[in-house]
């Protein structure tokens, strides 16, 4: 591999690294969106 595809390949992996991140955080935001709406419900219901 010359220097072009090293840097390629390593941008590649960053990319990679920050959509797995950025996914996590996604479905973590869902489900505290979720408790937060069960908590609502809850609340109601007393």
């Amino acid at each position: 591999m010359n220097d072009k595809d090293e840097l390629i390949a390593s941008f590649r992996q960053q990319l990679r690294e920050a959509l797995r991140k950025c996914s996590a955080q996604e479905q973590e935001i869902a489900l505290l969106n979720h408790e937060i709406e069960l908590l609502k419900q809850k609340s109601n219901l007393k």
